[in-house]
């Protein structure tokens, strides 16, 4: 049935596509130039397949949406490692961490540090203090900085080492890779462990839809004006709406075909199929720009199946700067036509449906129809007009253009507006829908920036590239003056500890890792606390505010406690700014009350001598030393 509708909407595409390129007129007869004659031509087919295609992303991610495909499994049945990969990232790793072991206390953190020049590594240590599972893997020069997937290749030998031999345990241990900006959905393990996704033995790997963490930050771009901010929440908003509508439709028809892809947050692989890609290539990810998408293509090519999941997803933070947008989508772009050396291997293989075969290579041609569109339609439309000049301004042809535009060009692609509204829930109003569909017009056809600049560096042959600028790279914490009455209080009533000793059935053990936990999970509470204030969402606010204070009254934080009842009056008064104002002193207050509480844990479970390490060993792979840029 489903081919059958493809077909008919293929063969209707493409009447309408010829009507409007051949017989109209508008882009001169047939008969009259060969040349014109083949570009109609190709325009017509170029315009039908892509019809085709929307249209089947829309009917099948529609579907999706009314009949969720994916059910709950039982996570403790499988084992999770996450790999972080990080060069400088010093402004983001400590949440990243934090969140993955307070949201999900089975699973190991490793944290591949690239010879960063910042703090990174430190933070990691930190964190190690509070946490055995989190694990530090320092490469240095001249291992290091030779790529991603160099990085994560060097990780998996460590886990692969951790894990253990036995075959059965290999198949049920999963790792994934999430960037240093990255956090997961509370449901993610719970569905990753489903039967449509590792609860199947012969799932190899799944990725995860990916949200934009703040999307609703409203200054996106601090310490610039209104005009910046308005379209760096502008750019945001787009890339959450292209990730999680037309890329996540992408993936759900990917699913039907059998050719999921791998993406670079959010992709999981069982820790055995990571074992057979090593055996055939000598190594599980690759050197192209784009090494999760290879990934998923040598699995594909194994004989082995992937899946998408769409009920859950991977955060990560969007960039409210246009160069740097372009600059990253660049770089995909490159790697994705990277990727197309696969495609040979893939057809030998014989693993592949005739569906997923056809839409892969749909996928890789994009460049190709992109460049062809980009030439062809300007230069009919020039040549019509010259060579037609009576007939090319009269009304009937400039109504078969509007009328051609507007179904060709505006429809497929303002749709995702109104398609966001319903996948994120009512996050935008009707109208705002509307005006992101329209916009979103203007924001795909970036995608020839994307591709131009993609081929210029791919026949010039540069395929170096620099990491993509966090956000809040470059701010630094600077000394924020306390009031009298904060500063008369204690960081800590340590003899509180004792009391929650005592409380915990006299058993020291159990209040320190209480008081652990806590700590540990400071840098989620802050950085939501500081995306609540940025949103100027009250009610998240006064959520992220209660967590501070009632968490740091169980732990004796008295300064924390009492600068978070401050930031909760001003926020009764309705004075946002004056929470913005206040939020430094909070941030302040609670690292340098982590810290204390790092030495405090670190020195009572020496004397308890429980297993824990006071200074936790790096598993380095070389030392060398890194030479400063």
């Amino acid at each position: 049935m489903r081919t059958a509708v493809t077909v008919c909407l293929a063969v209707l595409y493409a009447l309408l596509a010829v009507v409007v390129f051949g017989v109209s007129g508008v882009f001169g007869g047939f008969g009259e130039a060969l040349w014109r004659d083949v570009a109609v031509l190709l325009l017509t087919v170029v315009a039908a397949c892509a019809l085709t295609y929307v249209s089947l992303l829309l009917m099948t991610f529609l579907h999706a949406l009314r009949h969720p495909p994916t059910s709950a499994g039982d996570p403790a049945a499988l084992q999770w490692h996450v790999l972080v990969p990080c060069r400088d990232e010093e402004s983001v790793i400590a949440e990243t961490v934090s969140a993955a072991r307070t949201s999900f206390p089975g699973m190991h953190v490793w944290v591949i540090d690239d010879a960063s020049e910042d703090t990174t590594a430190s933070v990691v240590q930190d964190l190690m203090v509070f946490d055995d599972r989190v694990h530090l893997i320092s490469r240095v020069a001249p291992e290091a900085r030779t790529g991603k997937g160099d990085a994560l290749n060097a990780a998996y030998r460590i886990v692969s080492d951790h894990v253990g031999g036995d075959a059965e345990q290999r198949h049920r241990t999963i790792v994934g890779v999430l960037d240093a900006d990255g956090f997961l959905s509370d449901n993610a393990l719970t569905l990753l462990a489903g039967p449509e996704s590792f609860g199947d033995r012969q799932i190899g790997a799944v990725q995860l839809e990916v949200w934009m963490k703040n999307r609703g930050d409203r200054r996106p771009r601090p310490g610039e004006g209104k005009v910046r901010n308005a379209i760096g929440r502008l750019l945001v908003r787009m890339q959450d709406l292209e990730f999680r509508t037309t890329n996540s439709a992408m993936q759900v028809l990917r699913v039907r075909t059998g050719t999921v892809g791998m993406g670079g947050n959010g992709q999981f692989t069982r820790l055995s199929v990571l074992d057979t890609l090593t055996a055939e290539h000598g190594r599980p990810w690759g050197k192209k720009l784009c090494e999760d998408y290879e990934l998923g293509l040598n699995i594909l090519g194994q004989g082995m199946r992937n899946h998408y999941v769409r009920e859950a997803h991977v955060s990560q933070e969007a960039l409210p700067f246009t160069r740097r947008l372009i600059t990253q989508r660049t770089r995909w772009a490159q790697g994705n036509m990277e990727c197309a050396s696969a495609l040979p291997g893939l057809r030998r293989s014989g693993h592949l449906s005739a569906a997923g075969l056809v839409e892969i290579h749909y996928f890789m041609l994009q460049p190709v129809v992109m460049m062809l569109n980009l030439v062809l339609v300007p230069l009919l439309l020039v040549l019509g007009a010259l060579q037609e000049r009576s007939g090319f301004w009269s009304a009937s042809t400039w109504l078969t253009l509007v009328l051609a535009g507007l179904f060709f060009l505006v429809l497929p692609y303002a749709a995702w507006g109104l398609v966001y509204r319903r996948a994120s829930g009512g996050e935008v109003s009707l109208l705002g829908a509307v005006g992101l569909g329209l916009v979103n017009l203007v924001y795909v056809y970036l995608t020839y920036v994307y591709y131009l600049r993609a081929t210029w560096r791919a026949v010039t042959g540069r395929t170096g590239w620099a990491k993509t600028r966090r956000n809040a790279d470059g701010r630094r914490l600077v000394p924020v003056p306390l009031s009298a009455a904060l500063e008369a209080l204690p960081l800590m009533r340590l003899e509180q500890l004792e009391e929650l000793s005592a409380e915990l059935e006299g058993r020291s053990d159990l209040g320190i890792d209480f008081v652990a936990g806590w700590a540990l999970m400071w840098p989620t509470r802050s950085a939501r606390l500081e995306r609540a204030i940025a949103a100027e969402d009250r009610t998240a606010i006064r959520d992220a505010i209660g967590s501070v204070r009632v968490s740091s009254a169980m732990v004796g934080a008295a300064r924390l406690e009492q600068a978070a009842t401050d930031l909760e009056l001003a926020l009764s008064s309705g004075d946002l700014e004056a929470c913005r104002a206040q939020l430094p002193a909070v941030t302040a207050i609670g690292q340098e009350t982590v810290g204390m509480l790092r030495k405090e844990v670190s020195v009572r479970r020496s004397l308890l001598q429980t297993p824990h390490q006071a200074d936790p060993a790096l598993t380095e792979l070389r030392m060398v030393t890194v030479p400063r840029a």
